[in-house]
């Protein structure tokens, strides 16, 4: 027996499901994958086999494993004490980076989790607006607190009428009723919003999405549907909440709303805005972030809310984002993986779609047309996907699972285009035995 599902065995008497994480189980692989170490765009795990990451925890190390810079700057705030719970010079320092480069922030807050962004945002929002619904679009995903927890994975056959998506709870224990406060609709259908958003807008709060929809794999939405969501946002009073936590960093410097060129009036960041390390933050204009108390009426509060070594790694991070020639280097890259898996998927007859933005991108087995929203993304084979991910481990290259739903897979800056060129020759044979293996 290998040392990791030995490993895992013993996790499992002791951490429920053998895991800290619900989503860390590979269910390609039947057990969570427990790594020893890592450097730069490598793993290790239990047993020494070495995988090229693909994953990259999820987005949040975008630098790579083990950063030089980021080290270095987490060492010197452990240095000085590393006291939470207390502001220093860097909170201001970080606060004013994020000012310059994210273009819809003139104020921020520093929080722990996307989680936690999220629930702020919405509450900051119906306390600037009065109202109480948030309009949400099907298969985003906003963290795991119960007022979004809605239509993030529903099953096919629970979709319900596309132009009224069914409100499915995420999870079990969620109170009744929460979903009232809801208005759900398909992403990019630019009709259906604005039908929806008409009848509702009253009653509307905010106006929640992911601007770039990586967590069914990558969907670039049209400049019409994103266009719409500012345009009736701004004449109607009611606010435009990016969700940056998986977007932010990806593609370019100012994120998704630089990308798209549309202004929210309030975002969340998270993932590789803390370098690897647990931070988030949500900001937008002044007007509304000066709701929080103690200057305003809303509360925003918590122990480790910037914490010293979390805030000291996230500037040192984003530091390395603004040096010239950063998103050249992830765009060579992202060209070479993206083409290059798209060819050999080809050469092997295994029909598939790969689509990718900056360091993130989605495999859509059995897709041939472009994949515009969540309906379109859960049309794929789910078996096919545990298959290629098995496949790839078996050929040191990690892909994180989440069941076969389609999902959003990535790089990191240390991955050269040497090591891409191995990811793709480690993928070919995958393919190759995945294209002779007998369905199941």
């Amino acid at each position: 027996m290998s040392r990791v599902v030995e490993q895992y065995r013993q996790a499992c008497e002791y951490l429920a499901g053998g895991v800290s994480s619900s989503t860390r189980v590979n269910r390609a692989v039947g057990h969570a994958m427990l790594f020893d170490r890592a450097a730069g765009c490598r793993l290790w795990d239990l047993d020494g086999k070495e995988y090229i990451d693909l994953c990259c925890s999820h987005g949040a190390t975008l630098l790579g494993h083990g950063d030089a810079g980021v080290r270095k700057a987490v060492d010197r705030a452990i240095e000085r004490g590393a006291a939470c719970s207390y502001e220093n010079e860097q909170h201001t320092e970080f606060a004013r980076v994020l000012c310059e480069v994210i273009p819809c922030l003139e104020r921020v807050r520093f929080t722990g989790s996307g989680t936690e962004a999220t629930m702020h945002c919405i509450r900051l929002a119906r306390a600037v607006s009065g109202r109480g619904k948030i309009l949400k679009f099907e298969g985003n995903f906003h963290g795991y607190h119960d007022q979004v927890m809605f239509a993030i994975g529903t099953p096919a056959d629970r979709l319900g009428p596309e132009s009224a998506p069914a409100a499915f709870p995420g999870s079990t224990g969620i109170s009744p009723g929460l979903e009232q406060h809801l208005v759900i609709v398909p992403y990019n259908r630019p009709d259906l919003f604005e039908t929806a958003f008409l009848r509702h807008k009253h009653e509307l709060a905010a106006v929640l999405c992911e601007p770039i929809y990586y967590n069914a794999g990558c969907v670039i939405p049209s400049q019409e549907f994103i266009t719409r969501l500012r345009q009736l946002t701004r004449d109607h009073g009611v606010l435009l909440i990016f969700d940056e936590v998986l977007s932010a960093f990806r593609a370019c410097l100012g994120g998704a709303q630089e990308y798209l060129k549309v202004t929210p009036d309030l975002c969340t960041l998270g993932k590789a805005v803390g370098g690897g390390y647990p931070l988030s933050v949500f900001g937008g204009r002044r007007d509304i972030m000066d709701r929080l108390m103690p200057t305003g009426d809303c509360q925003h509060s918590g122990t480790y809310n910037g914490h010293p070594v979390a805030v000291a790694a996230g500037l040192a991070a984003v530091t390395a984002y603004r040096q010239p020639g950063f998103y050249e280097h992830i765009h060579a890259v992202s060209r070479k993986l993206c083409d290059g898996l798209t060819d050999i998927l080809a050469r092997h007859r295994v029909a598939a779609r790969v689509q990718g933005l900056g360091a993130r991108f989605g495999i859509y087995f059995g897709v041939k047309e472009p994949v515009l929203n969540y309906r379109d993304a859960i049309s794929h084979h789910r078996e096919m996907m545990l298959r290629f991910v098995a496949a790839a481990i078996r050929h040191g290259v990690y892909f994180h699972d989440y069941g076969g739903a389609p999902c959003h897979h990535g790089f990191c800056a240390a991955m050269t285009l040497a090591d891409t060129d191995e990811a793709l020759r480690r993928l070919d044979h995958a393919l190759r035995d995945l294209s002779s293996e007998p369905e199941a």
